[in-house]
């Protein structure tokens, strides 16, 4: 009791000052944690079931973020980027190790903690850009559920590596029983409990967690890592409408466990010598070096036009939550030492912290300006007098199937290759890139069109068009609340509120199917006024 309150004091100390401070609180966390240590002597046993329990809850929140339905048609680059960046950085960390001079045992545990991403890292900087549902985030979200899916498989294999190749197949048997069982209860029992039986806000809580301990327990019970039993679960509870109704009450408990996770995680490390910080930096190097370019010549290989591509590239640029699963399972069978663990602890928490800072339109752009292959291919002449339309998703294609029985035909431009395929087999000519690059606008002939309909999903992205017609051509923009429409006709565009016209679209309807004063079925109200009356 002693030691969790020791813990907790110092995880509040840590929180008051990055709020005091507007830092980022994982550092602070692991210093109050290294702190809290040196003041008062913690178990490492008691560290070690503290750092187990965090990541656990911690993997099991981010589980219940990756969906495989959300993936959509993005499952083709996902796998093919996925496999390869693991494949390649895992190969570019192995060698890493070798060079610095470590075991074979512990260049395994390295390789595998350095070619994952972070699952938490990726998906909060898509939500705070709006991109999660792009189809570049679509295609990162399956990336990362591929990722994260491998490591867990990969951990029996180097746990019971020396142990033969019975224990081995018996850890991925359990493993791949485990994840038979999350798609059982994706497909068919969570949507039922959840909807069906209709429970309160507490009884839906103790629903989730009873999932959440029954993978655990079977994961015991196969001697595999709890925290592949926690993610499981937390897949298994990922579909819609689950996700949206279960992550609502889990934000107090994840946000718990993870402050007791990283204070814990910073009493447990020791303090790195000369030699372990050099290596960490040499790793984080190779980790924010090396994912981007590599990243990128893989997704234009799968479709993707440059900017989502490098964008994709940075946003991957971090080790995993799932590194240090990895690095706490090696020191755990004393196949990791804690030097090392602090080495892969360190490159961990410093690429998640970078990430946000590097993955912004600036970089990208920077990055899109020194790109080799430039140039694409593109009609000799680019179209004029045209409908042009930006954005193809389920709004852009309805207004698509519009603009296509009147008399002008349209232009239109997205990045997903998929939908540019279809149109241009439709016969619309459709140019593949991102509505934020000056080139394919140029291309797409932005200056000479008769009207311009933009229904992308980030409204900001609108300023480049909007300044390339700089109020000459009409450009209707999509938003969705009023301060976005404000910022597009300040910019010269005519912003169409969804909401607004959702609305007007029901009056329309509601007028039209009771225009005879007829009320709608189990409205009494102007009965109740006529007999009042």
């Amino acid at each position: 009791m002693t030691a969790i309150t020791i813990l907790l004091l110092a995880a509040a100390v840590g929180f008051g000052l990055s709020r005091a401070l507007n830092v980022p609180a994982v550092p602070l966390l692991i210093l109050c944690g290294l702190g809290a240590r040196l003041v008062a002597p913690l178990e490492g046993e008691f560290l070690e079931d503290a750092l187990v329990l965090g990541l656990t809850v911690m993997v099991f929140v981010a589980g219940i973020e990756l969906s495989p339905a959300r993936v959509g048609r993005q499952r083709r680059p996902a796998l093919i980027v996925g496999f390869s960046q693991m494949l390649l950085l895992g190969a570019a960390g192995f060698a890493a190790a070798l060079f610095l001079d470590l075991s074979l045992e512990a260049a395994g545990y390295l390789a595998l903690a350095l070619s994952a991403s972070s699952t938490l890292v990726v998906l909060r900087v898509l939500k705070s850009r709006g991109q999660l549902f792009e189809p570049f985030g679509r295609m990162l979200t399956g990336v990362l559920l591929l990722q994260d899916f491998l490591v867990i498989l990969m951990i029996p294999v180097l746990d019971r590596l020396p142990g033969g190749g019975t224990e081995v197949l018996l850890g991925v048997a359990g493993t791949l029983a485990l994840t038979g069982l999350s798609w059982v209860v994706l497909r068919w029992f969570a949507p039922f409990a959840t909807q069906t039986l209709a429970f309160d806000d507490e009884s839906l809580l103790l629903v989730v967690l009873s999932i959440l301990f029954g993978f655990l327990g079977l994961a015991w019970w196969m001697d595999l890592p709890l925290v592949a039993g926690g993610f499981l679960a937390g897949v298994s509870l990922s579909g819609f409408p689950v996700h949206a109704l279960v992550r609502g009450q889990l934000n107090s408990l994840s946000d718990f466990f993870n402050a007791l996770f990283f204070t814990a995680l910073g009493a447990f490390l020791v303090l790195p010598t000369g030699a372990e910080v050099l290596q960490a930096l040499i790793l984080l190097a190779v980790v924010v070096l090396l994912t981007p370019p590599l990243v990128a010549f893989l997704a234009e290989r799968a479709g993707f036009s440059a900017r989502p591509a490098l964008l994709s590239g940075v946003l991957l640029a971090q080790t995993s939550e799932f590194s240090l699963v990895v690095g706490l399972q090696g020191v755990v069978t004393g196949q990791v030492s804690e030097g090392l663990f602090t080495v892969i602890t360190l490159v961990t928490v410093a690429s998640m912290i970078l990430t946000p800072f590097l993955a912004t339109d600036r970089l990208i752009w920077k990055l899109v300006k020194l790109h080799p292959a430039r140039s694409r291919a593109r009609d000799a002449e680019p179209p004029s007098d045209h409908i042009l339309l930006l954005g193809c998703g389920q709004s852009g294609l309805s207004i698509l199937e519009l603009l296509m029985l009147g008399p002008d035909q349209p232009v239109a431009v997205d990045d997903d290759p998929t939908i540019i395929a279809r149109l241009e087999e439709a016969g619309i000519r459709a140019f593949r890139g991102d509505i934020t690059d000056l080139e394919v606008l140029e291309a797409a002939g932005a200056r000479s069109a008769r009207a311009i309909i933009s229904t992308v999903r980030r409204v900001e992205d609108n300023r480049y068009i909007l300044a390339l017609t700089d109020r000459k051509t009409p450009t209707f923009v999509r938003t969705f609340d009023s301060d976005s429409a404000r910022w597009v006709e300040q910019m010269g565009g005519q912003a169409v509120v969804y909401s607004d016209a959702g609305a007007d679209d029901f009056i329309a309807w509601y007028q039209e199917e009771f225009a005879e004063g007829e009320a709608p079925e189990g409205d009494h109200r102007q009965e109740g006024e006529a007999a009042g009356a």
